[in-house]
């Protein structure tokens, strides 16, 4: 099938450049599988490139086709060449090419993965899908491997999908071949002279937005620095070897005025989040990094300076001051432009923020006075190159409203399509695969475009959540459980794992977000009540406890007070039976005084027996336990 042609053929791409180690090998391979397969025996370079085209789906330039013909296929005998015509030698037809076996099991590889993909489609919409939506994701499947820009929910769904079988034999492995195959075919295309493979000669000035400038301290998550590394180290390497060779730079670091700009409000709204004045937008990563550890503004005052200094050790600085818009040719700014932008941006049901467009222009329009209106050259001399990763920058740099020529090299790129070139331009080898940029690995792809679009769902939602509290439709508490809720959400790219997939899908997936706040308002009252009652339910326990245990500590000390009263009628009782016995046992003689010291006498001589303070012990012990399990009981 022809939509899986160029993956199939990029991977293909990879696996013969490392084994062959050079370009023109490899592209003399796939010219030779293409004549056979056609049986063109006689052709010219034209018929070569429109071979490679219908077969393979490659768009190689014909000057590139011309050197390999000539260079590579004619010194090795496999073809002849009179008279503008290159005619393939018959001997060597029945020795075939294996090339073409490969590519059709490669074909058949994808179309599994392909056909898979459907499935868990049809399994996470709940509906199985149509010929023309199987044939739209296809395309977007192939625009996502292929580095082209694709639909959010399309886009949601792939990455979901791969990551969600990143454990399956040989799964990763396949499409990482089409990464690494389309950097080869990409940097053929976007490479002016292939004889200058090994050295980056051009002088070129990459001019950092704010999120890389982020990446490089390490604000927006591990994978995103360890990203940021991988190009900065490409960039060290190029000038290194300039350096040694030429006495002088290759590559630099820059970062505009309206970025520092944009840095320092960052920081400025960190100070004031610090002292209450305002809220935390759960959807920046960075903002959540920078107030980390900090007690005091002084403390973000603190980081910012280290920021900027760890920025200039790295050879990252502002821009020199140069005079943009004294030359009104060179703007990109105009106002039928943000017309055309705004009808556009419209027609596809998304919002057109004008401020921010004006921003990304103004910034397309230092690039075009920087590169003195020329963009229609190969990338390595286009000289000044914007490094954004804001999904609206892209979208204005290779729109035809803003290129003026469908072949000119965008105003913005990303540290992907750079890295790439560096990588293709410097003939580094894919046999390594722990040394391969991180970018390179399509799981990490997965989880970037997962946690981009998360946090672009964040940030619209916070907004919504802003403007329904200014325009009362919730309270402010509800709106303070709801923030926490989003904050939960928020996640860096290393945060998106396999066992999280699902509900990350789910929340990218939410249609009604004023619902959302209703259900959880309701939720929150419900509990809001629910407590109250608890409240009011305890209140109403805790005094029924409370006159019962005073009823029971009345009941117990009545029950002492008998037990005392009792046991001292017991005495009383005790010493008048001695007094009667004594009485009626006494002589004649005895006078009634000392009948009276015979019994205080005796009483006396009882008192050590009766242990009068054992006996306190006892009956106050005997009154607790009684009150004890009295409470117990009730």
């Amino acid at each position: 099938m022809k939509e899986n042609k160029m993956l199939a053929s990029v991977a293909l791409f990879g696996e013969l450049y490392d084994s062959k180690k050079n370009v023109y090998d490899v592209i003399g391979e796939f010219i030779k599988a293409a004549i056979i397969s056609e049986a063109k025996w006689s052709f010219n370079s034209q018929d070569a490139k429109q071979l490679l085209e219908y077969i393979f789906d490659f768009e190689i330039p014909e000057a590139v086709i011309k050197l390999t013909l000539r260079n590579r296929l004619i010194k090795d005998n496999t073809i002849t060449y009179s008279d503008g015509v290159y005619t393939y030698r018959p001997d060597l037809v029945k020795i075939g090419n294996n090339l073409s076996a490969e590519f059709e099991i490669n074909k058949e590889n994808y179309e599994r993965i392909r056909q898979d993909l459907i499935l868990y489609v049809e399994s996470k919409s709940s509906k199985p899908l149509t010929q023309n939506e199987q044939d739209d994701l296809n395309k977007s499947f192939n625009s996502y491997l292929l580095d082209d820009g694709i639909s959010d929910t399309d886009s949601q769904y792939i990455s979901s999908f791969i990551l969600n079988n990143q454990d399956r034999v040989g799964f990763a492995e396949s499409l990482n071949a089409i990464k690494e195959g389309l950097v080869i075919y990409e940097g053929i295309r976007y490479t002016g002279d292939l004889n200058e493979l090994g050295e980056w000669k051009s002088a070129l000035t990459i001019f950092l937005d704010t999120e890389y400038l982020f990446h490089s301290a390490g604000y927006n998550g591990t994978l995103y620095e360890t990203m940021f590394n991988d190009f900065y180290k490409l960039v060290q390497e190029i000038n290194s070897k300039s350096l040694r060779s030429k006495g002088e730079r290759k590559i630099n670091l820059r970062y505009f005025e309206e970025t520092k700009n944009e840095v320092d409000s960052f920081f400025y709204v960190a100070e004031k989040i610090l002292d209450g004045k305002a809220s935390l937008d759960p959807s920046k990563p960075a903002m959540i990094a920078i107030l980390d550890g900090c007690k005091a503004p002084r403390d973000i005052v603190a980081k910012k300076t280290k920021f900027f200094t760890d920025l200039k050790t790295q050879g990252i600085i502002i821009e020199e001051k140069v005079e943009y818009y004294k030359d009104h040719t060179y703007n990109v700014l105009d106002p039928s432009v943000l017309e055309k932008i705004k009808k556009q941006i419209e027609e596809n049901d998304r919002t057109y923020n004008e401020e921010e467009c004006v921003a990304i222009l103004n910034l397309f329009t230092k690039i075009n006075v920087l590169r003195k209106g020329k963009s229609d050259t190969w990338f390595e001399k286009v000289g000044y190159v914007l490094m954004t990763g804001k999904g609206l920058a892209h979208f204005l740099a290779h729109n035809p409203i803003v290129k003026t020529n469908e072949r000119d090299i965008p105003y913005a790129s990303d540290v992907d399509f750079i890295t790439d070139r560096f990588w293709f331009k410097l003939q580094k080898s894919f046999n390594d695969k722990d040394a391969l940029p991180k970018s390179f690995d399509i799981i990490t792809k997965a989880q970037v475009v997962l946690s981009y679009q998360i946090n672009n769902s964040i940030s619209k939602e916070y907004q919504r959540l802003t403007d329904s509290y200014k325009l009362g439709k919730i309270s402010k508490e509800n709106v303070i459980s709801l923030n926490y809720e989003l904050r939960e959400r928020s996640s860096r790219p290393e945060d998106i794992l396999k066992d999280s997939i699902d509900d990350s899908l789910a929340f990218l997936q939410e249609s009604d977000f004023e619902n959302h706040i209703r259900e959880k308002s309701l939720l929150l009252k419900k509990v809001q009540d629910g407590e109250a009652a608890i409240a009011e339910l305890s209140k109403i326990k805790f005094s029924a406890l409370k006159k019962k245990k005073q009823s029971i500590k009345r009941n117990v000390g009545l029950r002492r007070n008998i037990r005392f009263l009792s046991a001292a009628l017991l005495v009383l009782l005790i010493v008048g039976g001695l007094g009667l016995v004594t009485y009626f046992l006494r002589s004649n003689n005895d006078t009634s005084l000392s009948v009276f010291g015979i019994v205080i006498t005796i009483v006396l001589g009882l008192i050590p027996f009766l242990r009068y303070k054992a006996f306190l012990h006892w009956l106050k012990k005997k009154s607790v336990d009684d009150y004890k399990n009295k409470v117990a009981n009730q």
